[in-house]
């Protein structure tokens, strides 16, 4: 595991929560993340000597605006709090930061229970889980509008 992603950054900074925030490659922003495993590199499209380099510029493109650039704004602007929560993951949180225990408010049907839900508070997302909801509901919507407009009848 320790050459599948190597981080040199957290390596180099092994106490700094900002260096682990922006190096790793599970938990941050990956950057200066580095990989030995072919698997690891061609992990996005199965493999990049397969797919068309226009398909691949386009996936580093996209990649490198939401996680470089609007996740990072978004962060440090402290939209919709977002420094309570970590900047990379895909669990869910309290208010508070602390994580969100589903049992708590869902019944043993799975229905849910609002008056729990009402104790524990809102469901937050991590601001770069958020952000890639987002952009994926949004470029969900633009497919089938583009559809509808230009091969509708």
């Amino acid at each position: 595991m320790m050459l599948t992603y190597f981080s040199w950054v957290c390596w180099a900074w092994p106490n700094s929560v900002t260096a682990h925030q922006v190096g790793s490659g599970l938990n941050g922003l990956g950057v200066g993340a580095l990989s030995l495993d072919w698997a690891g590199i061609a992990a996005f499209l199965s493999s990049p000597l397969v797919s068309p380099f226009f398909a691949s510029v386009n996936i580093i493109v996209g990649f490198t605006i939401v996680m470089y650039i609007v996740t990072p704004a978004t962060y440090w602007l402290n939209v919709y709090n977002a420094k309570t929560f970590p900047i990379f993951s895909s669990s869910l949180f309290q208010p508070n930061g602390q994580d969100y225990d589903i049992t708590t408010v869902v019944d043993s049907n799975f229905e849910l229970n609002l008056t729990a839900y009402e104790e524990v508070g809102n469901i937050h997302l991590s601001t770069f889980f958020a952000i890639t909801y987002g952009f994926g509901f949004a470029g969900l919507a633009a497919t089938v509008s583009h559809v509808a407009l230009f091969y509708g009848k």
